[in-house]
């Protein structure tokens, strides 16, 4: 009979597990890697700016010296770039795909008149659409597939994880980001997609959605942003905070979380819709 281990070291263990994160050099992704970094696991951070990247390494050394860090300066939106970082890895346990980009459109609610309405929608333009699906949904499916080989290795079974988002999962007429919400919402597709295409190679895919957190897409300083109204928009009266993401995916990524799969999980104190 398998030992059983129902401590929390046991459950939530992520120490001596390989785990790389994109976009892990501000925002979410800096949160995620603070928690698997203070909790013994080998953290590689991959984003666009080595400066930043940098910056993160200090950040997570200075939490808990002894941990591992590696920096990965790499543009996920290139293949070319995704097939070398993928080279250059050669242990993975765990796959973050946190990286993503919104870019503004003209603002509109469900409140604009009509004529104004289909101007600010056809205002969109072509690039914004091009350029938000390559980050946000096709950079987290070649890198996943180029790491197969190494997830397929890991003892406990690989892990990848997509980092959504709420707009993903609900229709805010008074957003105008139209191409966002939806790569985000193909991308949970994509979760379900990868997960049953990879799991008889033992590796698990779920995603996470989170609502209202501190980052670059949301400024806590902008009294209009839905950061700053978390406390009437949200259920749990707050925004979401550094240890709430970290501690899904540690989660996901721990024996706690390993019988489950091909699942979305809405990290947004309760709200859904709008």
């Amino acid at each position: 009979m398998p030992k059983q281990n129902f401590t929390l070291d046991g459950l939530f263990s992520v120490k001596g597990l390989d785990v790389a994160i994109t976009g892990a050099g501000t925002g979410i992704g800096l949160y995620m890697a603070k928690g698997f970094a203070t909790n013994g696991a080998n953290v590689h951070i991959i984003g666009r700016r080595q400066a930043k990247l940098e910056e993160a390494k200090a950040i997570l050394l200075e939490l808990n010296p002894d941990a591992q860090v590696h920096i990965h300066a790499a543009d996920i939106s290139s293949r070319d770039a995704v097939t070398a970082l993928a080279a250059s890895l050669t242990k993975l346990d765990v796959l973050i795909n946190c990286a993503g980009i919104v870019i503004p459109d003209p603002p509109c609610t469900h409140l604009t008149p009509l004529p104004e309405l289909q101007a600010a929608l056809l205002g969109s333009p072509s690039s914004t659409w091009s350029n938000t699906f390559s980050t946000n949904l096709e950079a987290p499916f070649f890198l996943s597939v180029s790491v197969l080989h190494l997830l397929a290795k890991s003892p406990p079974g690989g892990r990848i994880i997509n980092i959504s988002g709420i707009g993903s999962i609900m229709s805010d007429p008074n957003t105008s980001q139209p191409a966002y919400q939806l790569s985000k919402a193909a991308l949970n597709h994509l979760t379900r997609v990868m997960a049953s295409k990879f799991r008889d190679l033992g590796i698990r895919v779920n995603a996470i959605s989170p609502g209202y957190f501190p980052s670059q897409m949301q400024d806590p300083n902008n009294p209009k942003g839905y950061l700053a109204r978390a406390k009437e928009l949200v259920p749990l009266k707050r925004g979401g905070e550094k240890e709430d993401i970290a501690g899904t995916a540690i989660w996901l990524a721990s024996r706690a979380g390993s019988y489950v799969n091909g699942s979305v999980i809405n990290l947004g104190g309760g709200r859904e819709w709008a």
